[in-house]
């Protein structure tokens, strides 16, 4: 039998009913009262799916923000939302913050909104942990337009500030998420990734918090001696987008706590439970991996509602199958 743990990252797609009602609240049409009635509506509407899947961790399924990206307004001060890019190789946009002065620590509403993630999980009675989703310092300098910080210093800066923001959330939310897609990505200089060590050091320094790294899309092999060198808890890995790499990736897990990406989030196909279970064995016999969880790959944005929660439903079908 494999051990494993089954965690739910990252978003959850928004229903088209909650998406008309945040279209008319930032019309000025309802006030922010009526808003956050329908986006408690919408996360007891997914935390009763997450009740049946009995994950380890979950996210809030971040209804509040529109992205991964937009999560940083909620505990960085200073940066602008400007203007709409594509996210990486999807048919996705986020607004990019726009850096024209400094940034400083403003986690309050970042605290504020956890206080009543974990108030409803209480009174649902949820057993799994929640987690706080934090994007990467890589990838905040990677999809920032900043015209005010040298790219170094805008790593240390943005470390500070999610050093702070972590302290203040980490009696409230259990586990880290730490997003960080941009470190496999073309056009990412060496010198910036062998900062990397050190700016996690800054970023986690007082952290008593497991934490989970998650990268996702498309591996670069030649990286991930980078990536396994970060000093986190967890090493997530977008498995079914690298299906073709996994010999040399399997490689990297001996002894390490392994995150299997094992649910394609881009695209509607159903994922094998055959699969799934090959990979997790692969983890552990080839691997050596020492603890492994399972979960959904990346935000599950890109596909519709209905399917997020069949692929969901998959994970306990997985434990199922291996239990019994």
């Amino acid at each position: 039998m494999i051990k494993f743990k089954i965690a739910v990252v990252g978003s959850y797609p928004k229903s088209i009913a909650l998406g008309k009602t945040i279209s008319r609240y930032r019309a000025s049409k309802i006030s922010e009262e009526k808003l956050e009635k329908s986006i408690e509506k919408e996360e007891e509407k997914f935390f009763s799916i997450i009740k049946n899947i009995d994950p380890l961790t979950t996210t809030d399924g971040l209804f509040r923000w529109d992205d991964i990206v937009d999560v940083t307004f909620s505990y960085v001060s200073g940066a602008e939302k400007g203007e709409l890019m594509r996210f990486f190789d999807n048919n996705f946009y986020y607004r990019k913050p726009v850096i024209k002065k400094e940034l400083s620590s403003s986690p309050e509403k970042y605290q504020q909104i956890l206080d009543k993630d974990k108030e409803l999980m209480k009174k649902m009675e949820l057993k799994s942990k929640l987690s706080a989703t934090i994007l990467g310092p890589l990838t905040y300098l990677m999809l920032s337009d900043n015209s005010y910080y040298k790219e170094d210093e805008l790593l240390h800066v943005y470390a500070k500030i999610s050093n702070e923001t972590i302290k203040k959330i980490s009696n409230i939310a259990d586990i880290i998420e730490i997003h960080e897609p941009s470190i496999f990505m073309p056009g990412i200089k060496s010198e910036l990734l062998k900062q990397l060590p050190s700016i996690y050091t800054e970023m986690l320094s007082g952290v008593s918090n497991t934490t989970l790294l998650l990268t996702y899309f498309n591996l670069n092999s030649s990286r991930l001696e980078y990536f396994f060198n970060l000093p986190v808890t967890y090493y997530g890995i977008d498995i079914v987008e690298n299906k073709n790499k996994l010999g040399i990736v399997y490689k990297y897990f001996k002894d390490k706590n392994i995150f299997l990406g094992v649910l394609n989030t881009r695209n509607t196909k159903l994922e094998r439970v055959s699969f799934i279970r090959r990979v997790m064995r692969a983890s552990t016999e080839k691997g050596k991996a020492k603890d492994i969880i399972i979960g959904n790959a990346s935000m599950m944005d890109f596909i519709p509602e209905i399917i997020a929660k069949r692929k969901l439903y998959l994970l306990r079908k997985v434990e199922v199958k291996n239990n019994g």
